[in-house]
């Protein structure tokens, strides 16, 4: 691994790092920029755009706070990651877990397209995926 990989690798995590912490306290602006400007975060539908992804983010939670309990958190831990350079461009599949008030709450991986823009590793393309759900889960609210 040459010196240059090994920074575009710390670059990615950071961004990736970055993406996680505010998408878990709703920080609509960093999370938006954290996504080139024609960026696609895929959700059961597309949401295009940076413009559209800060949107997204800074309105309502998809995730309803429970009624049987006092309101928690989430918080998404980032485990496993496989990162593919090519040039300016890298695919990424990273786990990921998340804990909340209900406990370890659900888990699955993002599939994500990076790109350097500007010296900057920014998601191009982010498609999450969930593979387990608790049945006390924040999102079966």
């Amino acid at each position: 691994m040459t010196d240059e990989e090994m920074k575009d690798r710390l670059a990615i995590a950071d961004r990736l790092a970055t993406c996680t912490q505010a998408g878990d306290a709703r920080k609509a602006d960093i999370y938006a920029k954290c996504f080139t400007e024609d960026g696609v975060l895929q959700l059961d539908e597309a949401i295009a755009g940076r413009e559209a992804i800060r949107s997204w983010m800074g309105g309502a939670s998809i995730i309803t706070q429970p009624s049987d309990r006092a309101p928690g958190f989430i918080s998404h831990h980032l485990t496993t990651c496989k990162v593919e350079l090519a040039g300016d461009a890298a695919k990424v599949r990273t786990y990921w877990l998340v804990t909340s008030n209900a406990g370890i709450d659900h888990n699955g991986y993002y599939d994500d397209r990076l790109r350097k823009v500007g010296g900057e590793w920014l998601l191009e393309h982010r498609k999450p995926r969930t593979l387990w759900i608790s049945p006390t889960s924040v999102m079966r609210g």
